[in-house]
Parts: C-alpha cells; structure tokens; sequence
C-alpha cells in the first residue's frame, strides 16, 4: 500500500505516526525547507472550548499512544474591552510550543514518528495521483478542497503575529475584544518565554493591506510599546467541506477545514485527524464517521461565531462583566466537567445578546 502525505505539519506527522504503527511508509511531502514553524510562537488550549473532557496530553497518551507536552499549564486570563476588565484564574488550559524549536508540537511528534520527509517539494493531488494508492492532504490549505469543489467558506480573516520583548508572566494570556480594531476578530498576547511573547491581531473580513491600519489602531489605542523583533502575516478561511474524502483523497487538518471559525483553533483537531484519516485507510472505515464528533463540535462553535457577529463593543463590554461575575466564574471556570459546546449553554449564549442589552 503507497500513501502519500502532502504537508508535515500536526495532521500530515499525526498520520504517519499512526500508519507507521501498522507497517506503512508513507511518503511526506513538504514543500518548506525544515520542519515546524519559522516564526517562534505558542498556542492555546483552552478547556471549555475543549472537545474532550481529558487534557489534551491523556486524551492523545491514551487513545493513540501519541505522546505530546506543553509548555506550560495556563493560570490567568486577562480579557480587555474598550472600557470593561475581567480578570480569570484557575486551570484554564494548556501552553504549547509552535515553532522549529525541539519542543514544538511538530518536532515532539516527529520524534516518535521518526521517517524521512521531502522538503523542498511543493507537490499537487495531480502529481501523486498515478504514484500512489492514497493521498492524505495535509497542507493547511483549503484550496485542495475548493479545486474539488469541497468548500464553502464561513470566516475570513487576516492575523499579524509578531515577536515582542518585554516583562511578562508566562501562564497568563490577555485578550482585547474591541471592533475599532479587531471588527469581530480578537487580539491577544500570549507570552514565549518571561522576556519574549505573541502579540497577535487578528481581523475579520479585510483585505491583506487594510491589516496595516488596524494594527496601528491596536497599538495606539491600548497604548502598546513593546519592542518588535518579528512579524508575519496570515490570512486564514474558515469553512467546511461537503466531504473529507474524495476518492482516494483525504482531507486532514485545515485542509479539511477543521480550524473552528470561532477563536479560530485547530492543532488539537489537525493532530486528531490526521490519526484518523490512517485509521481509515488501513481498516477500510468511513472517514467522515470517525471524524464526527469533530464535525459536530465545529457546527456548535460556528453558531456561537454567528452570535459573535451581532456584538458591537457596548455588547462585548457587557459579556466581559458578565463573564466576571463570580457565580459564573464558578460555574465555568472552575467546574472541571464544563464545556461550552457540551452545555445547554449554546442557546444561552443566543439569548446573551438580548439579556445583556437589557444590563
């Protein structure tokens, strides 16, 4: 049997890592020159947004013998709105690594895979598609999806990430939610070390060279100073395809459209997939169903982005409080058990709009 895998990022190891298990060699293609991320930067887990009800490391240790480490655990959310303040503590969730650093999610992977991979080799479906018996696409990129005619996109957005030193707590993450700046996107800063972090904005339905104004407008009016060092820019999609599969093609990752277009996370889900999408060619089971409990958690997270959507910054100051108060800080924050997706809370969160114009 001849796999071909297009991408090494979580979902493309993920799948190797799981056909290695079986006796399979996939062949991983790459079109960068290195694995992992050229940009040092971290990521969040955050656990009432989680999809299992174990942290992510047990969830993976002991379904897939797939082992994965953080950074560090998560203490402390600051949320910011352009005049309200609430302030999170507790087991919040987890720090990853994303990078080119031995650490990083890619790299701690890639140890317990430990295959060959073609950098330097921008491939297309087209080019594997006589060489090879499956393809598993899994190059973050939904244009595989679109040339199939497997995409409708629900999200659109443009990030700038940058590199910033300074003095900062490394288990804690602030967040602005503002739409002078971020429309109905967010910001946040999410410290790499306790002198280096990610300042990252990012903004809903602009153009690549409209992300220049509003990220002066972030900096000028929360009065940031920060020294940057790097930065890069992203435009990411949100969406969702018809199908996972198509013929001999599996679409793993965000290349199956599996980043939730709500805070716009999916490692977790790249890694999941990926997994799955071998489980599936080496037992001949349907894709789609195994990846339904991924599908159903990424519909319930896009009703609560079309909630989102209606807020204007008078609503978002009005959610932060509420978010403060203490029943409810004890009532998500602190109850281990709680899940955003998994809770009657969904139509809540329709009728928050209502209620809290009403504060």
């Amino acid at each position: 049997m001849k796999v071909g895998i297009i991408g090494s990022g979580l979902a493309g190891l993920s799948c190797a890592f799981e056909l290695k298990k079986y006796g399979i060699i996939p062949t991983i293609f790459e079109k960068r020159s290195y694995l992992g991320d050229g940009l040092d930067y971290t990521i969040v887990t955050l656990r009432i947004f989680d999809l299992y009800t174990q942290n992510p490391m047990d969830y993976f240790g002991e379904k897939y013998n797939l082992s994965i480490s953080p950074l560090r655990p998560l203490r402390k959310i600051i949320m910011m709105g352009s005049d309200k303040k609430t302030t999170v503590r507790g087991r919040l969730g987890y720090i990853f690594e994303k990078s080119s650093t031995k650490n990083s999610l890619e790299n701690q992977i890639m140890e317990q895979v430990n295959l060959p991979i073609l950098f330097d080799h921008s491939i297309n479906i087209e080019d594997l598609q006589n060489d090879f018996d499956y393809i598993v696409c899994a190059n973050a990129n939904h244009e595989t999806a679109k040339s199939l005619n497997n995409w409708t996109t629900t999200f659109s957005a443009h990030t700038r990430i940058a590199t910033v030193l300074g003095n900062f707590k490394t288990d804690t993450i602030t967040m602005w939610l503002n739409t002078e700046y971020a429309k109905h996107g967010y910001a946040y800063l999410l410290p790499y070390h306790k002198d280096k972090a990610n300042l990252a904005l990012t903004v809903d339905n602009i153009s690549s060279h409209e992300l220049d104004y509003y990220w002066k407008k972030f900096l000028t009016l929360e009065n940031l100073q920060y020294k940057i060092l790097e930065s890069r820019d992203i435009e990411s999609n949100g969406g969702f395809t018809h199908t996972l599969k198509k013929d001999n093609i599996y679409l793993a990752g965000n290349a199956g459209g599996l980043l939730d277009d709500f805070l716009g996370f999916g490692s977790m889900n790249a890694i999941e997939s990926g997994i799955l999408a071998a489980k599936s060619i080496v037992k001949h089971l349907d894709y789609n169903h195994l990846l339904e409990h991924i599908l159903i958690d990424q519909n319930k997270k896009h009703k609560l982005r079309k909630v989102f959507n209606t807020f204007d910054n008078k609503d978002l100051n009005k959610l932060i409080t509420l978010l403060g108060f203490p029943i409810v800080k004890q009532y998500i924050y602190n109850n281990p058990f709680y899940r955003v997706t998994n809770s009657p809370s969904i139509q809540t969160f329709y009728n928050h709009k209502i209620k809290i114009n009403q504060l």
